[in-house]
């Protein structure tokens, strides 16, 4: 886990962080994830079979790299001295159904690309937020495992 800042520490001697959430379905549509002490719902639209009464897991991924974008923004940003206020980030993904429906197995099933864009607040120059961008598009781990083939080992048992 990557240190707060101001926090002494060194980030090579760090244990790995781990993470883990647990999730219930409801429905084929509907769940509630347990991540800490909160609870995340996800739903999928009417036309996916769903009731529209929480965020897509699609929509999740697209938070989640919007969130990681924002934290690193602020925390490279104090690191290096650059002014920032605040941001307001976009992130868009373009995604092919045809695979997760079923009735084509030669496209992708996830996002086919992502657009993410930063507005920062705070008065940093031209300058200073391209070397912001560079750091931030090095150093986001959300980017990094959306960028990245992450190993993933599934396994299904009965309950």
């Amino acid at each position: 886990m990557l240190p707060y800042p101001g926090q002494e520490a060194n980030v090579m001697a760090q244990p790995l962080y781990t993470g883990q959430v647990r999730t219930v379905g409801e429905s084929m549509a509907r769940s509630t994830t347990e991540a800490q002490a909160f609870k995340i719902f996800m739903d999928e639209p009417v036309e996916l079979g769903g009731l529209n009464g929480a965020p897509s897991p699609l929509d999740f991924i697209l938070a989640a790299h919007a969130g990681c974008l924002n934290y690193m923004t602020f925390f490279i940003a104090r690191e290096l001295g650059i002014p920032v206020t605040g941001t307001d980030i976009t992130v868009q993904g373009a995604l092919n159904p045809a695979k997760f429906a079923g009735t084509r197995l030669d496209v992708r099933a996830g996002y086919q690309s992502l657009t993410a864009t930063i507005h920062v607040r705070g008065g940093a120059t031209p300058e200073q937020l391209a070397r912001l961008l560079a750091e931030v598009e090095t150093r986001c781990p959300v980017s990094d495992n959306l960028a990245h083939a992450t190993p993933i080992h599934l396994s299904m048992k009965a309950a």
